[in-house]
């Protein structure tokens, strides 16, 4: 018999929830360089101070959100982001960023949660037509997690990033959402559908 899942939650990321994730963010970073644009020795440089300024200008600016999976000891296991461009000729797109699940709570379905919340929230904001985000070509599991929530490779950039004399190729995405939401697309605690 298997164990049952742990009760997670899907969150919008508040102000006291910040130093919660910026600890699962420079572990992501320092435990999968290749994954993420950040270097994790920049990010782990940054004050306290400095952290909560970026909650305060991209993590949660304008349609900007950030989406975090929580356990049922209230520890942060996973999260990501939802950003826009300011520029009104790209207003109509958003970009994923920064999915990451802890590996010990990998196989709850927890990425796919948090790729919806973040798609939820896109669907709402006025004139937002499509999403895109960028993963290492190598990332299957990655890949597939995408597919499975709607979006299409359509392009490669070749030697994307450099991480320890490894040239790493990014596979582009998109996913428009001109179509329908997904039925039974729930929208996070803290947020509106």
């Amino acid at each position: 018999m298997t164990e049952p899942s742990p009760p997670y939650r899907i969150v919008a990321v508040t102000l006291d929830l910040i130093p919660h994730c910026w600890d699962l963010r420079l572990r992501a970073l320092r435990d999968h360089p290749e994954a993420f644009g950040q270097p994790y020795e920049e990010a782990a440089r940054l004050t306290p101070d400095e952290v909560r300024q970026g909650f305060a200008t991209f993590w949660d600016f304008e349609q900007n959100r950030t989406f975090a999976a929580i356990d049922g000891n209230g520890t942060v296991v996973g999260m990501t982001g939802v950003a826009g461009h300011y520029r009104p000729k790209m207003r109509h797109r958003m970009d994923i960023w920064g999915v990451y699940v802890a590996p010990e709570h990998r196989g709850h379905g927890l990425a796919s949660r948090l790729l919806q919340a973040a798609i939820g929230h896109a669907r709402q904001c006025e004139g937002v037509l499509q999403l895109h985000l960028q993963v290492v070509s190598t990332n299957l599991a990655a890949m597939r997690s995408y597919e499975r929530a709607g979006f299409v490779r359509w392009g490669r950039m070749p030697r994307a990033d450099i991480v320890d004399g490894q040239a790493l190729d990014n596979d582009f995405m998109v996913l428009m959402l001109d179509a329908p939401a997904e039925p039974g697309t729930v929208a996070p605690e803290g947020t509106h559908q």
